[in-house]
């Protein structure tokens, strides 16, 4: 399933490239590329059977410092 979603991927992003080139859209081209690039890679990956991190765990060590203020707070 992952190889369908990265060859619809690559040919979307390659039609959506076209018409920003023509529209001289360089900022565009640059942002959607590297996030093209990141699921790129994170796709391969998953289809080499890497283990992949959880989002959640980011998000955890993200706000377990603002959660713990807070509850310091409040008790």
């Amino acid at each position: 399933m992952q190889y369908v979603i990265l060859v619809v991927v690559i040919l979307t992003m390659s039609y959506e490239f076209r018409n920003l080139k023509e529209k001289h859209y360089i900022r565009e081209i640059v942002y959607s590329s590297v996030l093209l690039t990141i699921g790129v890679i994170l796709i391969v990956l998953e289809i080499a059977n890497m283990k992949l991190p959880s989002p959640l765990m980011g998000i955890r060590i993200l706000f377990q410092p603002v959660s713990q203020f807070f509850v310091n707070i409040l008790s």
